[in-house]
């Protein structure tokens, strides 16, 4: 197919949802025209010899009218819009049009407000309603959605979003290149913690700032030798008491994060990113990095407790289980085997290809593949076959 793929901001790898659909279309035999809004004349990641065509838009009030000079040309089948681009236009193109809007927020902020503190349920519950009319809003005009989990796809249905809309709502897993993540083939530090807080917005990243030092302030009474990295580090102002520990480093922006994620003993999750999904979580298990998560994220990565990862909820459970990697290398070495498996089997890109072909074939109006995904054929494995 020919793709006219619309981006509201630069697909480099800190959109990496977007960013990993274009190389995995391409791969796939689809012939992909990317446009996007660039305010900032930003060069996207790795992302040319995947398209025939590049068009960055100066100003995002100029994405409408570029897209609809390019759609007067008649030669696409299907425009794929991500969620930003769907605000920006705020209406279906005049071609079978799909959106991506990735995540139902409504419901990850709703499991927010009954698992976070009291101060932040009600920070939580006082945006609920508006978040909720916000995503019928932006998502009413468009007739084919797809989202990155069963759970989020399951959330759209039942806040009545799918029926309001008459949308049509396919789940689309996230997608990473076996390649560009693939496990080190020398050994890793003996003792560094990695703390990714890219996935997570401002309040997200402070909490799980908070978290991550409440447990290494723990660790730290048995083992003082242990490092802390943080990608994505927020202001320094919000760095609290690891802001002058020599022990920690904190890296931001981050250039290349293969550079940690390949170095890293293990890295630490304590809290599920509300806005989008747990792409960065995803890297670390790929790379075959042992993880230590919270349950929701855990959750939604698809890893089962002490099979690709480690669940643990609170500092003290974090902090056990960390020690627990730090002092047993065969079991790092086990769990960093399983979990690269586990994405190799549910986040491969020609399991994202084929589902993103039949989601834009039934956007065209093709039955046999609308039975395709009503019956689920390109649905990742749960579980390796040997099991």
């Amino acid at each position: 197919m020919d793709v006219l793929l619309v981006c509201g901001a630069a697909p480099t790898v800190s959109h990496p949802r977007t960013h990993g659909f274009v190389a995995a279309l391409a791969r796939y035999g689809h012939t992909v025209t990317l446009v996007f809004a660039d305010r900032a004349g930003t060069t996207f990641d790795d992302l040319s010899p995947y398209c025939q065509r590049v068009v960055p838009v100066r100003h995002r009030r100029d994405l409408a009218g570029v897209v609809s000079s390019l759609i007067s040309d008649g030669r696409f089948d299907v425009a794929h819009l991500d969620s930003r681009a769907a605000a920006l236009l705020g209406r279906p193109l005049p071609i079978p049009t799909v959106v991506d809007a990735t995540a139902c927020v409504s419901q990850r902020l709703e499991h927010a407000t009954r698992t976070d503190a009291p101060l932040a349920r009600v920070r939580h519950a006082a945006r609920l309603v508006s978040i909720r009319r916000q995503e019928l809003r932006r998502l009413k005009p468009f007739h084919h959605i797809i989202l990155a989990s069963e759970d989020d796809l399951l959330a759209f249905r039942a806040l009545g979003l799918a029926t309001a809309t008459g949308a049509r709502v396919y789940t689309v897993p996230d997608t990473l290149d076996p390649e560009r993540f693939a496990p080190p083939l020398h050994l890793r530090d003996p003792a560094t913690v990695l703390l990714d807080l890219r996935d997570l917005s401002r309040s997200e990243a402070r909490q799980a700032l908070h978290l991550a030092t409440r447990t290494l302030t723990t660790i730290w009474e048995v083992r003082p030798d242990v490092q802390l990295t943080v990608l994505g580090a927020p202001a320094r102002q919000l760095r609290g008491p690891l802001a002058h520990d020599p022990r920690v480093l904190f890296v931001n922006p981050v250039h290349d994060s293969r550079i940690y994620l390949t170095t890293a003993t293990l890295a630490l999750a304590p809290l599920a990113p509300t806005m989008t999904t747990p792409h960065r979580a995803l890297e670390a298990l790929a790379t075959a990095l042992p993880l230590v998560a919270c349950e929701r994220l855990a959750h939604d990565v698809s890893g089962r407790d002490g099979e690709e990862l480690l669940v643990a909820e609170g500092v003290s459970a974090l902090a056990r289980a960390t020690l627990t990697l730090l002092n047993d290398a065969p079991v790092r070495g086990r769990l960093g085997r399983a979990a690269c498996r586990l994405v190799e089997r549910r986040h491969n890109w020609k399991l994202a290809a084929m589902a993103l072909t039949d989601v834009y074939a039934a956007a065209t109006g093709s039955s046999l593949a609308e039975w395709r995904l009503e019956v689920g054929l390109n649905r990742p494995l749960r579980s390796p076959r040997a099991e």
